[in-house]
């Protein structure tokens, strides 16, 4: 484990890839039902337009076109924002191009934010955008949760994810991170919506569906607190 840092100022090069402007960010987002600010939405587009440019060197995003980024990148990212408050420490577990934890730091920057991924490369960009857009309330880490001795992390008020492990592994292996009273919250898609959550250890708190704007589909948001 280590964390990771990225030249100041390094970038990769070629012509900017065209992403979702910071109005077509705030139009989007009023669809859904949250308020940015202007500089909240020049900073969400910003990381969206350098996630485009490194895609063309590394595998961080199958969704390239502009109003599909806002909607399924950007908006579904920020739609937990809805079970706030989020006050102390939260987790992005397999942050991967930074999604959700990069939007929900520029949106909560009173909360400290760790983004961890086990790809050096994913770290590097991850890295690259905390310094690119400033944000001091957020830390890289580079490495495996659960496979091996327990990275020095945490203990975290909230865990959020958008990983492809179930919720039952995802708690089963990410307890441990959790501060007393903390809680997961699980981005579900229409695939993991379906699978039932009886065999979760803990409380299902707070079960909720949403539409995404443009009629990209739906959402749901699992909101569970550990037993014990």
């Amino acid at each position: 484990m280590f964390h990771v840092e990225h030249p100041p100022g390094a970038s990769l090069r070629g012509e900017p890839v065209p992403g979702p402007d910071a109005g077509l960010i705030r139009e989007v987002l009023a669809e859904a039902g949250v308020t940015v600010s202007a500089g909240e939405a020049e900073r969400l587009s910003a990381h969206a337009a350098e996630m485009l440019r490194w895609n063309r060197s590394i595998r961080l995003t199958a969704i390239t076109d502009p109003v599909e980024v806002a909607v399924k990148h950007v908006a579904d990212s920020l739609l937990p924002l809805r079970f706030g408050p989020f006050p102390g420490r939260l987790l992005d577990f397999g942050s991967g191009a930074g999604y959700p934890g990069i939007p929900l730091a520029i949106c909560l920057p009173g909360t400290g934010v760790t983004l961890v991924d086990a790809s050096a490369k994913k770290c590097a960009f991850l890295s690259r955008v905390r310094g690119l857009l400033g944000l001091p309330n957020v830390a890289v880490v580079h490495g495996r949760m659960g496979k091996g001795p327990r990275l020095p992390i945490g203990p975290f008020d909230h865990i959020v994810t958008r990983a492809t492990t179930t919720p039952e592994e995802t708690v089963s292996l990410l307890s441990p991170y959790l501060a007393p009273g903390g809680r997961f919250l699980f981005l579900l898609g229409p695939g993991a919506r379906a699978r039932n959550v009886a065999g979760i250890p803990g409380a299902v708190t707070r079960r909720e569906r949403f539409r995404l704007p443009r009629g990209m589909g739906d959402r749901e948001i699992l909101e569970i607190e550990p037993a014990g």
